[in-house]
């Protein structure tokens, strides 16, 4: 996952630390579906918990 992270982060050129961790969610999210439609995914998220 720490490969993947630092890959996936180091295109931002530095996050901010105060918005660090909304990115590393974002990005642990996004390693975790990475085999999935991410389109699909989050659709089925926002369905099964509305906002």
């Amino acid at each position: 996952f720490w490969s993947y992270a630092k890959r996936r982060l180091a295109q931002f050129n530095g996050v901010p630390s105060r918005t660090f961790y909304l990115h590393l969610k974002e990005t642990e999210f996004r390693f975790n579906h990475r085999h999935q439609n991410l389109h699909k995914a989050l659709l089925s998220l926002l369905r099964n918990n509305p906002l």
